[in-house]
């Protein structure tokens, strides 16, 4: 659920892009990952925290946020128990 919170609310702020470290060496043939460096901030929080992916990375985990709110939504029902 948090990672959910936490992917929702990066998407409503912006994002700024970042390079890798230079002490990774390239082999040949081989590009740069895209770095993305989003501040998130938590439920209940007014900090945020810097949170610096590659673009790979970031697609990723919006993908497995959308999965698991998917799945909540289509479970929503499911486990619930009758009245009295």
């Amino acid at each position: 659920m948090s990672l959910l919170l936490a992917a929702l609310a990066a998407l409503a702020t912006g994002t700024a892009e970042a390079a890798p470290p230079a002490d990774e060496a390239l082999k040949p043939g081989q590009r740069k990952a895209k770095m993305i460096c989003n501040v998130e901030t938590p439920t209940g929080s007014r900090v945020g925290k810097r949170v610096c992916l590659t673009e790979e990375d970031f697609k990723r985990r919006q993908e497995e946020s959308r999965e698991g709110f998917a799945e909540m939504q289509r479970n929503h029902n499911v486990n619930r128990s009758s009245g009295n």
